[in-house]
C-alpha cells in the first residue's frame, strides 16, 4: 500500500517578460494549491534577459529554457537516445539535468496559459515547445493543455507534427472558442477541445485606492477621470509596409488619447507590459507620450510593478484603452470599460465572450474616427457597462476555474491511488 505525497506538477512552455502571462501563471498557481493543497511545482520559463527572476507564494521551482546552444543540442540527443532505450546522462549539462529529474518526477505536465505558442504566428519557435511537449510524451506522463490560444495552422509542413503531438494531450483546454475551432479543424470535428477562459481570470483584485497611488503631491491627480492605457508597438509580421502601419497605429492613437482629453478633464496612465532588458516597452510609452498634445496629463507606471499591481491599478480607473489582449481582460475583468484593439484571435475572442466586440478592433486597419465613435459610445454608457461587466464576468470566471478542475481530475486519475491525498 502506498503512502500519501505532494503532487508534483510540471509547467512547460510559460512565456516570460510579460505582465500578461505573469498574470495568467500566478493565476493557475493559485488555483492549483486551492484545489490540492499541498503540491510542488516545476516552472520551465523563457527570459530573454537572464537576470530577471520571479518570486513565488507557492513551493515552485523555476528552471529557463533559454540555455547554451550546446546544452540544448544535448538535451536533444539525449531525448533521441531515450526513445531508442538508451539513456547517455553525459549528454546533460547542469540545468538540462534539472529539467529531466523534473520530467521524471512529475505527477502532471502542464503546457502554460500562454499565447499561440502552437501555431502560425510563433512558427520561428514552435518546435522548441513541441520539443517539450515531446518529453512529456516520451516520459509517458499525464499532459494537460492549460487554456492557451492557439492557431492558425497554415504552415503545412508542421501540421503533421501538430496534429501527432497535439494528440499525446490527455486533456485539450483552449481560452476562447477561436482557437479551440483551429484545433478542431487540425485534428478532426471529433476533437474533444474544451472551451474555458484565460487563467489570470481566476482571480479578482480590489482597486488599488488612489490615495494609494497619488500621493504627495500628486494628490490632485486623483480627482481626475483616470485611464489605463495599454499601447503595442507591434511588428506587422508579413506586411509590405511595417512603416507605414505603425505610423497608422501611432498617429491614430495620439489623436484618439487626445480627443479623450478633451471630453474629460483625464490623467492617462500608461502601463508597460514587458520589461527587462530585451524588450521593455517603457521607452516606447514614453515617446508615445511626449507626442500628445500638451494639456494632456499622462504618466508611465513604474514598470517594476508586477501583474497583482496593475491589476489592481486597472480596477482604479474610470476608462481602459487596451492594445494587448491582458491590459483588456485587466480592465474587463476589474470592472472598468473601455476598448480592445487587437493583434492576435485570442483578443477578439476575449471580447466575443463579453459580448463586447463591437469595442474589439484589428490593429491592422485601426483608424482615428472609429476609435473615437467607439470611445464616445463607451463613455455615455459608462455606468451601463460596469453594470454588464458585473453580470458577465463571474460565469467567464467560472469558466477559468474550470480548467484547473480538470487538470485535477487528470493528476488524480493518473496518480495511484494509495499515493494520492
Amino acid at each position: 500500500m502506498g503512502s500519501e505525497r505532494t503532487p508534483h506538477i510540471l509547467i512547460v512552455n510559460q512565456h516570460g517578460e510579460n505582465r500578461g502571462d505573469e498574470a495568467a501563471m500566478r493565476a493557475m498557481l493559485g488555483s492549483f494549491v486551492e484545489e490540492l493543497g499541498d503540491v510542488s511545482f516545476t516552472l520551465l520559463y523563457q527570459f530573454q534577459d537572464r537576470s530577471l527572476r520571479l518570486s513565488f507564494r507557492e513551493n515552485v521551482r523555476d528552471l529557463p529554457i533559454v540555455i547554451p546552444p550546446r546544452e540544448a543540442l544535448g538535451m536533444v540527443m539525449f531525448g533521441a537516445a531515450r526513445r531508442g532505450g538508451v539513456s547517455v546522462e553525459g549528454l546533460l549539462g547542469r540545468t538540462t539535468r534539472a529539467i529531466i529529474d523534473a520530467y521524471e518526477k512529475a505527477d502532471l505536465v502542464v503546457s502554460a496559459p500562454g499565447g499561440p505558442y502552437f501555431g502560425d504566428i510563433y512558427r520561428n519557435h514552435e518546435l522548441v515547445h513541441w520539443f517539450y511537449i515531446w518529453l512529456a510524451a516520451l516520459y509517458q506522463k499525464p499532459l494537460f493543455l492549460y487554456a492557451p490560444s492557439a492557431g492558425p495552422f497554415e504552415t503545412a509542413w508542421l501540421n503533421p507534427i501538430r496534429r501527432r503531438l497535439y494528440r499525446e494531450f490527455d486533456v485539450l483546454c483552449a481560452r476562447e472558442e477561436l482557437s479551440a475551432s483551429y484545433i478542431r479543424g487540425l485534428l478532426g470535428e471529433g476533437a474533444d477541445v474544451h472551451v474555458t477562459a484565460d487563467s489570470a481570470l481566476q482571480q479578482a483584485f480590489d482597486a488599488m485606492p488612489r490615495s494609494e497611488y497619488f500621493g504627495g503631491d500628486r494628490s490632485g491627480l486623483a480627482d481626475k477621470f483616470l485611464v489605463a492605457v495599454s499601447l503595442n508597438d507591434y511588428g506587422y509580421p508579413g506586411d509590405a509596409d511595417v512603416a507605414a502601419k505603425k505610423r497608422n497605429y501611432d498617429d491614430a492613437m495620439v489623436e484618439v488619447l487626445g480627443h479623450l482629453a478633451k471630453r474629460r478633464d483625464s490623467h492617462l496612465l500608461l502601463l508597460p507590459q514587458l520589461y527587462g532588458r530585451a524588450h521593455r516597452d517603457a521607452p516606447y510609452l514614453e515617446r508615445m507620450g511626449r507626442r500628445l498634445p500638451s494639456e494632456v496629463s499622462w504618466e508611465v507606471v513604474d514598470g517594476n510593478l508586477g501583474s497583482d499591481d496593475q491589476r489592481r491599478i486597472f480596477a482604479m480607473c474610470d476608462l481602459h484603452l487596451a492594445s494587448r489582449y491582458h491590459p483588456a481582460i485587466f480592465g474587463s475583468s476589474g470592472l472598468t470599460p473601455g476598448i480592445c484593439i487587437y493583434y492576435e484571435h485570442k483578443a477578439l475572442g476575449f471580447m466575443q465572450q463579453l459580448g463586447l466586440e463591437r469595442f474589439a478592433f484589428d490593429i491592422r486597419n485601426v483608424g482615428a474616427p472609429e476609435l473615437c465613435t467607439a470611445l464616445d459610445e463607451v463613455l455615455e454608457r459608462r455606468e451601463e457597462l460596469v453594470s454588464l461587466l458585473e453580470a458577465r464576468i463571474p460565469p467567464i470566471r467560472e469558466a477559468s476555474r474550470q480548467t484547473t478542475k480538470l487538470a485535477v481530475d487528470l493528476l488524480r486519475r493518473a496518480m495511484p491511488e494509495g499515493e494520492r491525498r
